[in-house]
């Protein structure tokens, strides 16, 4: 009668696995850790909560080229504003143009506004501004020109402090 070597090759085999497993998770730990620190990340700095989407030379009515100045501005965070406790100020190249006191479509009807026709879109519409919501910001004609760099400094009236700043090239 023979005797058989019923031995099997686990130790072999759990010596790969643990090798596998260990460079997994040592190549998790560092797309982690590189995610982590923003300057070795490839992702994109984190965008304001506010952000100028568009800007538009063209008329709403007819969709013809003019001196138009409308200004696409979403709550790009997560966090819902009242958006009568926020004003807008509006600059092209670096200089304040236009200051928007309220937000609020309802309430911006009824005041003394200068330099801005209207505002309106889901974001002015109720009292408050919520994540993902967009309003249409139509400046006076004229007020920018293509090519211009616009920038929005979005503040709390009631700190003062600014919660957003953004800018594009219009």
């Amino acid at each position: 009668m023979t005797i058989r070597d019923e031995r099997a090759l686990s130790h072999t085999h759990a010596t790969l696995l643990m090798v596998a497993l260990t460079i997994i998770l040592a190549a998790l730990l560092l797309l982690i850790l590189l995610g982590m620190i923003p300057s070795w990340s490839w992702a994109k700095p984190a965008q304001p909560p506010i952000i100028i989407t568009d800007v538009i030379h063209t008329s709403a009515e007819t969709g013809k080229l003019t001196h138009a100045s409308r200004v696409f501005l979403l709550n790009n965070g997560s966090v819902s504003y009242m958006n009568d406790d926020l004003k807008a100020v509006f600059y092209k190249n670096d200089q304040p143009i236009v200051t928007v006191e309220t937000l609020n479509g309802h309430l911006l009807i009824n005041s003394h506004h200068y330099g801005v026709r209207y505002i309106k879109g889901e974001g002015c519409r109720t009292r408050y501004w919520n994540p993902g919501e967009e309003m249409e910001v139509d400046l006076s004609d004229g007020t920018i020109n293509p090519g211009a760099k616009v920038a929005v400094k979005i503040i709390d009236k009631k700190t003062g402090k600014v919660i957003s700043k953004h800018e594009v090239v219009a």
